[in-house]
């Protein structure tokens, strides 16, 4: 577990954009001969930029969404989408890894939404004020009542690994791994996030005196998931609803037992990771307005940024970050590298 930030932020500062004009950059990679790679979520399109200066669109489409990517080895870029309906407002958007080959084609290498709708490994979850008596229960709205685990996928991350891939899928609130022929199988499923009501969130979310005390179990929303180097993976995650501040959490699992345990929490808006080879890891928080570190398991400050959304590091150690996720005007969002 970890304490919280006491030290001020701002320790490291940003250098001037490596790449802007990005649309909702949500998903960043580098490359081993060091081309950026990022998911444009709002545009719907994969962009690279290689170390010549040179600018190309791997993937657009409208109407979807692009979020995770990962790149290893010459030519083995994959990317994560979740494409929404164009008629039915109703039908579950479609969720899929995808692969551009070398040739610039695409190709789907497993449908994610397909997985959910046949295994919904969280379907026996509880969430919600689960042991919250019935009186009081009478008193919360329907949106707030005790409810089990969804059809539902939004595959926001994914890491190359061994071979095959790791998948961060926030609404399924799994890791799943989709082998290198397209079988999907679930890593971990993990639990939900503890919430203590306080009086001040009851307050907050309009909630009655005799919620106080409770605790609301969230969804587990995984945003990341990366390997660090003692070869466990590490996943950044979100309380779903309601998103307190503070109440997100960086979990390990063993790639071996499967046992998930917390490393960090007090985190607002963990919405990306990165792990460094000495075992620091590096937390995106979106609304937070900060990349944040955990060292031995304390959480500090490490530099201010503007809506940071992914952070990633480079093979000589050199930590990039997606920041200006949601700006509205030019210059829109941008990468950047982390400045000691």
């Amino acid at each position: 577990m970890t304490t919280a930030m006491a030290a001020p932020a701002g320790a490291a500062t940003l250098s001037d954009p490596v790449l802007d004009g990005l649309i909702g950059p949500l998903g960043l990679a580098i490359g081993e001969d060091g081309t950026v790679y990022v998911g444009e979520a709002f545009a719907g399109q994969l962009t690279s930029f290689d170390r010549q200066g040179r600018r190309t669109t791997l993937y657009q489409s409208d109407g979807s969404f692009v979020s995770g990517v990962d790149a290893a080895g010459k030519g083995n870029v994959v990317f994560t989408e979740t494409v929404f309906p164009e008629l039915n407002e109703d039908e579950p958007p479609e969720t899929r890894l995808a692969r551009v080959q070398p040739n610039g084609k695409v190709k789907t290498i497993a449908s994610l939404s397909d997985y959910e709708a046949q295994a919904n490994p969280d379907a026996g979850q509880q969430y919600g004020f689960v042991d919250m008596d019935a009186e009081c229960l009478e008193q919360l709205p329907p949106d707030l009542q005790p409810y089990s685990g969804i059809v539902e996928s939004n595959p926001y991350a994914v890491k190359i690994h061994r071979g095959g891939y790791l998948v961060a899928d926030a609404a399924a609130n799994t890791i799943v791994h989709v082998a290198r022929n397209g079988r999907v199988s679930t890593v971990a499923l993990l639990a939900p996030v503890a919430n203590l009501v306080t009086e001040d969130v009851a307050d907050q979310l309009g909630l009655p005196e005799c919620a106080v005390g409770e605790i609301y179990y969230g969804e587990p929303v995984p945003t990341d998931v990366e390997v660090g180097p003692d070869g466990a993976y590490y996943v950044s995650l979100l309380p779903g609803m309601p998103e307190l501040p503070g109440s997100g959490e960086v979990r390990r699992i063993d790639p071996v037992s499967g046992q998930v345990t917390t490393v960090a929490s007090g985190l607002t808006s963990a919405v990306d990771l990165a792990v460094a080879d000495d075992g620091t890891i590096y937390v995106a928080e979106l609304f937070g307005f900060s990349i944040s570190r955990v060292v031995g398991g304390v959480v500090e400050p490490h530099a201010e940024a503007p809506f940071p959304s992914a952070v990633e590091i480079d093979r000589d150690g050199t930590l990039y970050a997606a920041i200006g996720a949601f700006f509205e005007e030019p210059p829109f969002g941008s990468v950047v590298r982390v400045l000691p």
